[in-house]
């Protein structure tokens, strides 16, 4: 079924109103009928399977039949400090890890990001088109709540705010594996609830970057031997974090 984050004003007791634009992606792009069903979140933790009753044009009303907590969220909370890459590449990175799992997003500026943080009004844009990535992303790998995208922070300020465990993997880090740093992180702290990632950019962290990071806490980590491109990075690190906190699989 196609599942559809609206905000709670939208959900009255047992009946659904869609907004406008949702209803007109309903008739128009998905060619839905009423009597069909579809799922609609509140972005507050549940699912409901809601059936049709009522569908014409830019109006579409639909009855609750189940109310359910949803599955799809991970126990640990990621966190990823990512980069601001050249082109869609950051919006690959919100796209694939918002499926793999991760809960919120800081886009993040260090000594060699390539693109412009631009005017406040470019800014607005971008926000709004990362925010919608990250809504259909969810809707599309059974997610029960939007990732949080915060505000673009610089690096150091990112390090800063830190305040959980993290890691940030580096190609020139050469005795500390991923799995290895987080086994560390588990045994000082158990259970484990929220873990932060740094991804650099296309030209990666420098090395001062990297030393302040581990002056604070942040544990630099290797990928292996190869050599990733940026966005590849953050979605071999989420996985390889999901995987090894047994956030992947049965």
């Amino acid at each position: 079924m196609h599942r559809f984050f609206l905000s709670s004003d939208h959900i009255e007791g047992s009946e659904v109103r869609f907004p406008n634009s949702t209803s007109r992606q309903l008739s128009r792009v998905l060619r839905i009928q009423a009597g069909e069903k579809v799922v609609v979140l509140d972005n507050a933790g549940w699912e409901y399977e809601v059936i049709l009753t009522n569908l014409m044009g830019n109006h579409a009303i639909g009855h609750v039949e189940e109310r359910r907590l949803v599955s799809g969220e991970p126990n640990v909370h990621i966190t990823l400090y990512q980069c601001i890459l050249k082109g869609s590449k950051f919006d690959l990175v919100l796209q694939k890890c918002t499926e793999v799992g991760v809960s919120s997003f800081v886009p993040i500026y260090s000594e060699r990001t390539i693109p412009n943080i631009g005017a406040n009004n470019d800014q607005s844009r971008r926000e709004e088109r990362w925010n919608k990535i990250l809504t259909e992303a969810a809707e599309q790998s059974g997610r029960g709540l939007i990732p949080t995208l915060n505000r673009a922070v610089d690096f150091r300020t990112a390090c800063g705010i830190v305040m959980n465990p993290a890691i940030i993997p580096w190609e020139e880090e050469s005795g500390t594996s991923l799995q290895s740093g987080l086994r560390e992180i588990k045994r000082v702290e158990n259970p484990l609830s929220r873990v932060e990632i740094f991804i650099g950019p296309e030209g990666g962290f420098s090395t001062a970057e990297v030393d302040y990071a581990r002056s604070l806490g942040i544990i630099p980590v290797s990928l292996g031997v190869r050599i990733l491109r940026a966005e590849t990075a953050a979605i071999v690190s989420v996985s390889g974090v999901m995987y090894e906190l047994g956030l992947l699989g049965g």
